[in-house]
């Protein structure tokens, strides 16, 4: 609100609860602007995961969606053989780690890569036993470490994620709101490029008027040839810019 921002999003990670939340708040009290409903969703590709963003979503069909695909395969049960797998490489890789009982860990609320990066870093001695720059941030470590096959610490979680593919249909063709302020926007933007066109063109039409006039009679001919004006052939010069202006 203080930036007066006509537009914001809650791009939460695979799922729409701040979107519930909203609902028993009174926002206008705080944010005036219009709310985009919108999501951040895992996708498995070609062995890794990539987010994609989904906007002017229906929050109500995302989560069902969401709901379906998991129905079977629960966030937390993987976060749990996530955090699992993760110990076990650690372990491998000869760094001290806490009793894995002993590690703070949700799997129905935290990510095992942040809870498995914390207790890593939790014990000063793994630092020389690790990359520098993996020490020195969370994002490193899950997606330049984590994330390279290379790597001990990976793991293909691909096949655990929606495809790209499948991701996009439900974003596009199934759950899109009709919005008509969002509607508005396009159009309007349109409207201003249309109307940049337009006086790009005009430039452009008043610097060859310049042109045109320093052109002979057997060049008007051949530009009012090219623009298909009728009887070119015949016409005098000044006729000919005439036509061409």
């Amino acid at each position: 609100q203080d930036l007066r921002l006509d537009y914001i999003s809650f791009t939460d990670h695979d799922n729409c609860k701040s979107y519930n939340e909203l609902k028993n708040i009174d926002i206008k009290k705080y944010y005036t602007g219009k709310i985009v409903p919108g999501i951040e969703i895992k996708c498995g590709y070609k062995n890794h995961l990539i987010e994609l963003l989904g906007y002017n979503i229906d929050t109500e069909k995302m989560t069902k969606w969401l709901n379906d695909f998991y129905k079977d395969k629960s966030i937390a049960d993987l976060q749990n053989k996530y955090f699992n797998i993760y110990y076990e490489n650690c372990i491998k890789m000869g760094l001290v780690m806490n009793e894995k009982n002993n590690i703070k860990f949700n799997p129905e609320k935290d990510w095992a890569s942040v809870a498995i990066y914390y207790e890593i870093k939790s014990h000063e001695e793994n630092k020389e036993k690790l990359p520098e720059d993996l020490w020195k941030e969370f994002d490193i470590f899950s997606k330049k470490y984590c994330g390279n096959v290379n790597y001990p610490l990976y793991i293909d979680k691909s096949k655990d994620a929606q495809t790209v593919k499948e991701t996009i249909n439900a974003i596009k063709k199934e759950n899109v709101i009709e919005d008509k302020n969002v509607k508005f926007v396009k159009k309007k933007k349109k409207v201003e490029k249309k109307n940049s066109k337009i006086e790009e063109v005009t430039e452009i039409k008043k610097e060859n008027i310049v042109e045109i006039d320093k052109m002979t009679l057997s060049e008007l001919k051949e530009l009012a040839k090219e623009r298909g004006i009728k009887g070119y052939k015949k016409k005098k010069k000044d006729e000919l810019l005439a036509s061409l202006k």
